[in-house]
C-alpha cells in the first residue's frame, strides 16, 4: 500500500486565505480571494500537496475550533502554518468612534491570544506534524484609518483619532504587540518560526505590497511572502519527504 504524501496545510486567517481589498467603481472597499494565494504558490514553489483552511476574519479561537475539525487530517511529517493575530489585536471602531472616553480592549486580550496559540500548538505537534509560526505583515496605518472609518461621520472620526490620542500611527503599535507576541510564543514552545515582518519592512516601500486597506497584502504581498516562507522550508520539506 503507498504511503501518504506528506502536506503543506495552512490555518489562520484572511492572509493565508488569500483575500485581498480594492476599491471598486464606487470607491467602496470590496474583498475578493485570488488565483494564486500563498499555499498556492508554496505548493508550486516546494512541489507538494497543499491544503488551506484559512478563513476571513478568524481570530485565534475561531482557528482552533476549525483546527480541531481537521486534526483527523494531520499526519507526521504534514507542515503546518499558522498565520494568527491580525483579527485578534484589532478594535471594535465603532464602539470607539461612539464612545471613544470608555474603555476598549483588543478583540482577543493578549494572554488569551498566548494561551490559545499555545494550545493550538501542543494540538499540532500531538498529531505529528511540524507547526510552523509565521510572524505579520506590518499595516499601513493611514490607509487603514481611511479603510475603519470611512463610514463614520466628521465627529466619529475625530472621536477615533482622540483615542488613538491624535496619532493614526499609534494603530501600529497594538499590532505590532501581537505580532511581538506570535514570536515569543513559539520560542517559548521551541517552534520554528518565519520573519514575514522583515520581508516587508526591509523592501523600498512596504506599502507596495499592501492592499487598498493598508492591513492585507497584495497579489505581489502575497509573493514576497510566499518567498520567504519557501526559502525557510525547502529544508524541512525535504526532511519530511
Amino acid at each position: 500500500m503507498k504511503s501518504r504524501k506528506n502536506c503543506l496545510i495552512g490555518f489562520g486567517d484572511s492572509i493565508m486565505k488569500g483575500i485581498v481589498v480594492r476599491r471598486n467603481e464606487e470607491n467602496r472597499f470590496k474583498f475578493s480571494l485570488i488565483d494564486n494565494s500563498l499555499t498556492d504558490r508554496l505548493g508550486a514553489e516546494l512541489s507538494v500537496d497543499v491544503k488551506n483552511f484559512g478563513k476571513m476574519g478568524c481570530t485565534i479561537q475561531s482557528g482552533e475550533k476549525i483546527l480541531d475539525t481537521h486534526l483527523s487530517a494531520l499526519s507526521a511529517g504534514d507542515v503546518v502554518l499558522l498565520e494568527y493575530g491580525g483579527c485578534d489585536s484589532n478594535y471594535s471602531w465603532s464602539d470607539i468612534a461612539q464612545s471613544p472616553t470608555d474603555l476598549h480592549r483588543p478583540i482577543t486580550p493578549l494572554s488569551e491570544f498566548s494561551d490559545t496559540y499555545r494550545s493550538i500548538l501542543k494540538k499540532v505537534m500531538y498529531a505529528g506534524a511540524v507547526p510552523v509560526v509565521l510572524s505579520l505583515p506590518p499595516i499601513d496605518a493611514d490607509r487603514y484609518f481611511e479603510y475603519i472609518s470611512s463610514s463614520m461621520t466628521v465627529s466619529q472620526r475625530e472621536n477615533v483619532r482622540s483615542w488613538l490620542n491624535g496619532s493614526i500611527n499609534n494603530i501600529n503599535y497594538g499590532h505590532e504587540l501581537y505580532n511581538l507576541e506570535t514570536i515569543k510564543v513559539a520560542h517559548q514552545m521551541l517552534v520554528p518560526w518565519i520573519d514575514i515582518t522583515s520581508a516587508f519592512l526591509t523592501s523600498r516601500n512596504y506599502r507596495d505590497y499592501l492592499c487598498a486597506d493598508g492591513l492585507h497584502p497584495n497579489e505581489l504581498g502575497q509573493k514576497l511572502i510566499a518567498d520567504a516562507v519557501s526559502r525557510k522550508l525547502r529544508y524541512a520539506i525535504a526532511n519530511a519527504a
